[in-house]
């Protein structure tokens, strides 16, 4: 049995310390339904046992080299529980998180063009954003770009390319913004629609971080191009791209 079969039954395993209050009532061990494809860093899996159905994340080991903190995931999440504007939260292990099945549509980058997905949006993000995280250091892009660069040699990254990124992570990191709660990977995919209204998912990469970066990832040039934070937003458009590219680069 491969890791991944290993840990899923693992989880399933532990269906009796779920958290299923408000949900389907939950009565003997789930099975899977099916493994749900879209994610480039977990496997994930429907399962289901009657009318309940939850979703059953297998964490990938690689989360030190791609950034990512399960114990900052944990603590966000659950203190954005009450927003209901996340998964509930069903169980969360070291290898594995069990969240509510959110059934519905994923937003599509023609769909974020829509006045009313944008409004959504933004007044979802205002609300995230308003939730206070104490006792927590705001993400240094300085470093966290470096954590990536320092896995990657000077024929996959050159100097001058390293230089650039540095450059304007430095001038992000040096500039007066408010840190929040920042999902830092908020793509469409990560945004489902429902009759309930709007769900975010997958905050393994969140971290308390500038309040303009989830809307420069959803609306790109267009959002770094408003005239009244153009220079400080340009910066971070530099970083954002930087950490896609990274990202993409330590996992060849």
């Amino acid at each position: 049995m491969n890791r991944t079969q290993t840990v899923l039954q693992l989880a399933l395993s532990s269906w009796h310390d779920w958290n299923t209050s408000g949900l389907e009532a939950l009565a003997a061990e789930p099975e899977v339904v099916s493994e749900l494809f879209g994610g480039r860093t977990n496997k994930t899996f429907l399962v289901s046992s009657g009318d309940f159905r939850a979703v059953v994340r297998v964490n990938s080991p690689d989360a030190v080299k791609l950034g990512i903190d399960r114990q900052r995931e944990k603590r966000i999440l659950q203190l954005l529980q009450p927003t209901g504007l996340v998964p509930k939260v069903l169980f969360i292990h070291d290898d594995f998180l069990v969240s509510e099945f959110i059934e519905g549509s994923s937003l599509t980058y023609k769909s974020l063009k829509n006045s009313h997905f944008m409004g959504s949006l933004s007044e979802a993000l205002a609300v995230i954003q308003s939730v206070k995280m104490a006792d927590d250091s705001p993400r240094n892009y300085l470093d966290y770009c470096r954590q990536y660069l320092n896995q990657l040699s000077e024929v996959t990254v050159s100097p001058v390319v390293v230089e650039q990124i540095e450059e304007a992570a430095r001038a992000v990191d040096g500039e007066a913004w408010e840190p929040v709660i920042c999902h830092h990977d908020m793509v469409p995919e990560n945004i489902i629609v429902n009759d309930r209204g709007l769900f975010i998912i997958d905050w393994e990469y969140a971290a308390l971080g500038h309040p303009g970066l989830d809307f420069l990832r959803l609306y790109g040039a267009d959002y770094a191009s408003l005239d009244s934070q153009k220079e400080s937003l340009q910066s971070l458009f530099k970083v954002k791209q930087a950490m896609d590219k990274l990202w993409l680069a330590v996992q060849l």
